[in-house]
Formats: C-alpha cells, structure tokens, sequence
C-alpha cells in the first residue's frame, strides 16, 4: 500500500463521522482528527459524543460534539445545516451509524425490524439526502463513505435484520455513485466492508432487544468472544480503511483477506447459482450444537 495518501489528503477540512461515539465511529473520528481535519463527533449519545470529542482537542486535535438521531430526518437536516453554517463545506461524509439485532426473522420484534431499518438504512438516506446537496453546492472536492459490512456481501443466520440492513446500504452506495456520476460532482463514493473490528455492538444489541431464541443468544455470545478476541483495534482498522478512501477506491476493507474472500464467496455463489451456506457449518465452527 502507499502511505501517505491520507496524511496529505484529509490534512485539513471537516469530516462528519455518524455513530462517532463509539466503536468503529470513533476510531475513525479519532484518527481523522490525528491527521488534521475537524471532525464532527455526530451521534445520539451526546454525553459520549461530548467525551470523545474533547479528548480529541485534548490530545491537540479538532472535534466538535453534535447529537443526532440519524432515523429523524429532521435531526439530520438540523446537523446538516448547522455544520455548512459554521464551516461552508464538508470533506468527508462517513455515515457509520447502526446497530444489530438477534433471532429467527419470524421472531424479530416488529419495533426492533422497524428501528433498526430507520437508523441502519434511512440513517444513510437522510444524511445522503441532507449533505449531497450541499456538498455539490460547495463545490469543493470530497468524499462521502458509507459503513456496509461483510454481511452486505453475503447472508447469515439469525441475524436478518442486520444483514437485510447492509445488503441495502451497499446497493444505496453502487447506487449514489452512479447519480453523483451524472452530474458530475467532485464527490469520490467509498463502500467500506469492515469485517471485525472490536465494539459493543453484539453486547448492545441483546441488552437493548433481547430475543429468547438459544440459538440466537449462543451465536451473538460467540461473535462478541472473538470480537473481543480477535477483532481489530478500532484505530488500526480506521488507519487501513482511510488510507484505502485517501486513495479514491470503492472498495474499503478493514481486512483485505477476510474482505475480498467474502466478496470472492459471493462472487461464486451467483456464478454457480449455488443456495446460501449451510448454517450448521457455522454453528459447528463456534461450536454451537443444534438439535
């Protein structure tokens, strides 16, 4: 990789990180800030967004905190509009908010399916909505990245919600990417399929919307394990995927290997026209028996 492309490309101007307090969105918050940009520390916690972004200044870096509910349009607008009025454009849009839900699909809550679409899909739409054309008013050169996933190339069990989440977010970023092409803005579209990265987001998920399936509780249980783990450090993982976006690709990996054999599985999936995987393979590997 050739270093050095971040470090002189978002060495100034303002990044807006969604879902910035913690996780991946903080990784990346923080190390855009270590490169020189203002980062906006956009999230619905506003107590930890706060946190995050006067550690940042604290550390000699620029950040200011904004709360934001990325399901309300309305909220968006409002961050939107307060963002241009205090710095006229914006350089880089991550919209990173989201979160994860357990169970069978017939299962799931209807609130849970209905609050999780609104902040992991329409979240991305409404900030699309509210900064695009500001941006292409701005006029500047930028870049607008959305949080996809692994599981936006390829299915998993008990947890559909999610993956029907990523698979939509993937196909909004094809999808802007060719809108932005025909009027030709200088807006560069980056879809980042991060694939382990230590967070909460497991854990977060059974403690806010809990499902009584075994199954579902013993595969999250797992998954949170090796992300803990095994999972990469949120600030190694953000240095990779902004060198990747500082380079203008689409594609944006936290783990090259384990990215591109996801895209390479599904890749061969449709060649083949082969059904999902069986999912009892999975359960064996973390080793989770099914009667």
């Amino acid at each position: 990789m050739q270093v050095g492309a971040a470090r002189e490309r978002f060495s100034h101007g303002v990044a807006v990180v969604t879902g910035a307090a913690a996780g991946i969105g903080e990784g990346l918050a923080r190390h855009l800030a270590t490169l020189g940009m203002t980062v906006v520390v956009a999230d619905v916690d506003t107590e930890r967004a706060r946190t995050v972004a006067d550690d940042i200044v604290a550390g000699g870096g620029r950040a200011e905190p904004h709360t934001v509910d990325v399901a309300d349009p309305e909220s968006v607008e409002a961050m939107a509009a307060a963002v241009f009025d205090r710095h006229g454009s914006v350089e880089l849009l991550v919209n990173n908010a989201g979160v994860e839900t357990a169970g069978l699909m017939w299962e799931i809550d209807r609130e849970r399916w209905r609050r999780l679409m609104q902040i992991n899909v329409d979240g991305v739409f409404y900030c699309l909505r509210s900064f695009v054309p500001r941006m292409i008013a701005a006029g500047t050169p930028s870049c607008i990245a959305n949080l996809s996933s692994v599981g936006g190339l390829n299915s998993v069990a008990v947890q559909s919600p999610y993956i029907v989440s990523k698979h939509a977010v993937l196909a909004m970023t094809e999808c802007l990417h060719q809108d932005l092409s025909i009027v030709n803005a200088p807006i560069q579209v980056s879809a980042v399929i991060p694939h382990s990265i230590r967070s909460e987001i497991f854990r977060s998920a059974q403690r806010e919307a809990p499902t009584a399936n075994a199954t579902a509780n013993a595969v999250f249980a797992a998954m949170q394990r090796d992300n803990a783990e095994k999972g990469l450090d949120p600030l190694v993982a953000a240095e990779h995927m902004i060198e990747q976006i500082a380079r203008g690709e689409f594609w944006i990996h936290s783990d090259d290997e384990m990215c591109i054999a996801a895209a390479r599985h599904r890749g061969r999936q449709l060649l083949e026209l082969d059904p999902p995987s069986d999912p009892r393979d999975m359960l064996t590997r973390m080793g989770i028996s099914v009667e």
